[in-house]
């Protein structure tokens, strides 16, 4: 008997390091699709919930300065593929009424979102009124798809095309349903909004698809979830998530 333990070895340290570190790369490989797959979803998810919260934002910036305000949605590539890769928003008030928010002034009168003033008292700073080289008047707030994520677009990429929209709507190839050259969201000064339209987000490695849609004439705005991803294309049911 007191052979026996006396031959008898126990596990060395680098013997359990190694074990470990198997049962972490085993580990690690059927965990790692389903953090992609969330960090995925989260990624375009809360693209389109920072569009709903901008959306209460220029809304109650019309009711507070009395004046309407726009949301002007620009797809990958306008005006300048350079400046807008993936896709962008701007918000502001539309000072010369063109529909757009690209007006440059430095006399108070060019575009511009709530007060931005300079030293002198102007609403645009006199000598660089395009300090970042966007093409938009640096008092216009900018929203830009690919802070979001690489692969966050308006609409959606070949093969994960949506059958529809949510209850059975079409979706325009731009993912955007607002009307106007470009394309805009419109708050009047008492918080209402003259047009409905929707937006639509989509993460291009994955499928997961959002729709945002102003859906009454009081402002009030929904979000929606496609079922379905790359793997499942054919899917025609969207679930409301606020």
């Amino acid at each position: 008997m007191k052979r026996y333990l006396r031959e008898t070895k126990g596990v060395t340290l680098i013997e359990l390091v190694v074990v470990v570190a198997i049962m972490g790369i085993v580990i690690l490989a059927m965990v790692a699709p389903e953090i992609g797959r969330f960090r995925a979803n989260y990624n375009v998810r809360s693209c389109a919930t920072d569009l709903i919260q901008n959306m209460r934002v220029a809304r109650a910036m019309a009711i507070k300065e009395n004046r309407e305000y726009l949301i002007v949605f620009q797809p990958a590539g306008t005006p300048d593929s350079t400046v807008n890769p993936q896709g962008r928003y701007l918000i502001g008030f539309d000072f010369d009424g063109d529909n757009n928010l690209i007006t440059f002034s430095d006399n108070n009168n060019g575009d511009t979102f709530g007060i931005c003033k300079d030293t002198d008292g102007d609403r645009l700073p006199d000598t660089d009124t395009d300090a970042n080289s966007d093409l938009v008047p640096d008092c216009v707030k900018v929203v830009k798809l690919s802070d979001c994520g690489i692969d966050i677009i308006f609409g959606y990429a070949s093969g994960t095309t949506p059958p529809n929209g949510p209850n059975g709507t079409d979706i325009p190839d731009s993912g955007i349903t607002f009307s106007g050259t470009p394309p805009t969201a419109e708050f009047d000064s008492d918080g209402s909004t003259d047009k409905l339209g929707s937006v639509y987000f989509q993460q291009t490695g994955r499928g997961y698809s959002y729709c945002v849609r102003i859906s009454n004439l009081s402002g009030a705005t929904n979000m929606w979830k496609w079922d379905g991803d790359k793997d499942n294309p054919s899917e025609t049911n969207w679930t409301e998530i606020r």
